[in-house]
Parts: structure tokens; sequence; C-alpha cells
């Protein structure tokens, strides 16, 4: 029965579908699950479900098989891409045999396409995603709490809670740092980290700059076109500069239609390469029902002094700077601090 029920549901469900073993190994999946991690189907099935989990977050399997062995069990988590947009899911498990072994049937829905409720259901997205995570965390304190060794079976009972509490802890620190629309670090999460890789570089006499961007025109794509093409814009933006960057630089979100990169180790010389490389690709970015219209960006560069006592305050205002200099000498160009 289960065999069938799959089959159905990896042909016909316009949800994500993974088949998952008890290893963890992705075993099979549907084309909307290979179009959603942005992976090849060849390449989803070689790898391993804690593969899809986004930072900080964790996937127990051997939990979610036993939970999930008498009824569905719901999960509300994050999952990564493979060119690192982070986006929030709602995944429907259940263990299940098929082919004589132990499989884990997991449908996956994705709650940023979920935007048929209207458009204040989306506003409230990430405030019932976090009240979710933080009922969690309350739960999972309040069981700790008015338990004692001796009201467990045995050990692993006590073990489970905690791990529970640390993950839903984890997962509502995640979903606070990151953008809902864009997937990136918010400004806060951003800045937080950008000061950590300062003081390390200051330790450690490194370079590091940071690229601040801004959309041109982005109004007018707004006014003519609507907010929701605006936001697809933004989505597009953040998922190229994503992909552009290295595993160990990271994107923020720094207002409206800007966005920040931060190049540990990058000189100032690096980073304005970089921008130039970005900027002349910005212009090669298709987003549908603008296929007639081409996106650029402005760019301003700034990099770290370390002998001038820096901060964040100071590298973000030259970057600043020089990016409102690229605006006012033409747009869709490179412009260095001073």
């Amino acid at each position: 029965m289960f065999q069938s029920l799959f089959q159905y549901l990896l042909l016909q469900n316009n949800d994500i579908v993974l088949l998952i073993g008890q290893d963890g190994r992705i075993v099979d999946a549907n084309k909307t699950a290979a179009a959603a991690y942005e992976y090849d189907r060849e390449e989803l099935l070689a790898g391993n479900i804690r593969d899809l989990c986004a930072p900080d977050t964790t996937f127990d399997i051997s939990d979610t098989f036993q939970e999930s062995a008498g009824q569905a069990l719901r999960t509300k988590t994050l999952q990564r891409s493979k060119s690192g947009r982070v986006f929030p899911v709602e995944i429907i498990s259940r263990s299940a045999r098929i082919d004589d072994e132990e499989m884990l049937l997991c449908v996956v829905n994705d709650l940023t396409k979920t935007g048929a409720a209207g458009k204040g259901r989306k506003k409230d997205k990430k405030y019932e995603e976090l009240k979710a995570a933080y009922e969690e965390i309350k739960t999972a304190y309040e069981e700790l709490a008015k338990t004692t060794y001796e009201t467990f079976n045995d050990i692993s009972g006590l073990v489970l809670s905690k791990r529970k509490e640390e993950q839903a802890r984890k997962r509502a620190e995640l979903l606070s740092s990151i953008d809902y629309l864009t997937g990136t670090l918010n400004r806060r999460a951003f800045e937080k980290q950008l000061d950590a890789e300062i003081n390390r570089a200051r330790r450690e006499n490194l370079s590091l700059a940071v690229i601040l961007t801004d959309i041109d025109f982005f109004k007018n794509i707004n006014d003519t076109h609507g907010h929701q093409l605006g936001d697809e814009v933004l989505k597009k933006m953040a998922e190229f500069l994503m992909q552009q960057c290295r595993s160990y630089d990271f994107v923020g979100r720094y207002g409206g239609e800007e966005f920040i990169i931060c190049l540990p180790g990058a000189s100032g010389e690096d980073a304005f390469k970089k921008a130039e490389r970005l900027c002349a690709a910005v212009s090669e970015l298709k987003v549908p029902g603008l296929e007639n219209e081409k996106i650029t960006a402005s760019f301003g560069v700034s990099s770290l002094r370390t002998a001038e006592g820096e901060n964040i305050d100071t590298i973000f205002k030259r970057a600043d700077q020089a990016l409102y200099k690229a605006k006012n000498e033409g747009r869709n160009c490179v412009r260095m601090e001073e």
C-alpha cells in the first residue's frame, strides 16, 4: 500500500516529495524536489537529507523514524538549496516499509510558496514561524522543569527532551537572523557576524572588505509592475549574490533593495575587482515578467583600516559613500572608498 502511495505522491504532488533511508540517504525524489533544492536529480539521489538542512539545524533520522511510526509527524524547520538559499518548510513524515526496507516518506511544504492565502498571511509568516519555535522552547523547558530522572523510564527520555529544546532554540535563533523574503542574513545578524570578522581580522592582521550594492531604479519596477514582481527581483538578486560568494563570504539585506557582502581576507583591490564582475553579471539576470527590461545595480566598496580603529559604522559609512558616488555618476558602475 505504502509503495503505491509513494509512487502516486512522487508523480502527482506539487510539493517536494522525498524518500529517505534509515541512514539518511535520499532514495528517491520528485522533480519538484530537484527544482526546489536546485540540484540535478542525480545529485540529489547521491546525497543525504542532512545535506539539505540549513546551518545550525538538524534532522534526527532515528527520532523521526520512531515518532512517525504510528502517525504522520509534522516538523517545521529550515532547508538550504545548492546555491545557499535558506527557506522555511514544514516536513510531514511517515515511516513505512517499502521494498522490504524501512523508509521515511517526507512531503515537504515550502512555506515561501504558500502565498495563495493573501498578502496579510504572507506578512505574518515570519511571526508565526518564530512564535511556533518559541512555543516549542517554552514547552520543552516546562517539561524539563517538572521532570526528574526518576520520572523517566530510562535516561534516553531526558536526553530526547533536552535535544528537542536545543533544536527548537537553534531554529528560533536562525529564523530571527534570516531575511524572510530573500534568505540572506538580516541587517542585525549581518552586523553581528561582521563585528566578529573585524575583531578576528584585527587579532590576526588580516584583510577584510565589504561591498554594498543597490538595485538601480527599483522603485520604478515596483511602481510599474507591482510589489510582487519587485519581490521576485529582490529574491533573484539575493540568490545571484549568494551564488557568487565563496563559502566563507556572507551576504545580508542592508535595507530595501540594498544588499551587503562581507569578504573576509580580501583587500580593497580584490573586492573592487569582485564588484566589477558582479556589476557586469547582474545585467544578465532574467526575471519572469521583466524579460524586456535590463536589471542593473550600483556598487560601493570599502576595506578594513585596522590602524585607524575601524568599526562597523565606519566601514559601512565609507561603503555607503562609495555607493552614493556610483549612483551620482550614472549608476550601473562600481566606486571605491576615498
